[in-house]
């Protein structure tokens, strides 16, 4: 892969997280509840960090970008995605999140799909892997918030 797909692909990655970020910020900034609006504070930091990971690879490209493979639960390809609102409970913030991220997801991995450039293809899945890791992590939230008596 030429540096400057390398470059594309990177800034298309920290976009997303950046786009990802400011979502989850303006959603906090929008509960009425002080849990969803933690949760969504939480998630957009999260994020935030994500982009940090991301813009150090792409300064650094020679140092592997790999993330740890994730349980895929598919707990959010069973839900459906609420609207986002003032009166949001912690248990549809994490259901909204889980679908923002499952969506990520997809579009990493329909991204990887589509490339024939397997170094471009390898940095696709690994961005699908990133983003499997963050729903895995909401989707066990949710799975408290929404089913208390399973603890």
């Amino acid at each position: 892969m030429d540096a400057e797909t390398f470059d594309r692909v990177m800034q298309e990655a920290i976009a997303e997280e950046v786009a990802a970020a400011e979502f989850y910020a303006q959603a906090a900034r929008r509960m009425r509840d002080a849990g969803a609006q933690g949760i969504f504070e939480q998630l957009s930091a999260d994020e935030l960090h994500h982009r940090g990971i991301l813009e150090t690879f792409r300064f650094n490209p020679l140092a592997r970008i790999e993330f740890e493979r994730s349980s895929d639960y598919r707990v959010s390809e069973k839900e459906k995605q609420p609207p986002l609102s003032f009166d949001m409970s912690p248990k549809e913030a994490f259901q909204l999140a889980m679908k923002k991220e499952e969506q990520a997801m997809g579009l990493y991995a329909d991204m990887a799909e589509y490339c024939e450039d397997p170094e471009i293809r390898r940095l696709y899945l690994q961005l699908a892997e990133m983003e499997r890791g963050h729903k895995a992590r909401i989707e066990e939230l949710f799975i408290n918030a929404a089913y208390p008596e399973s603890w």
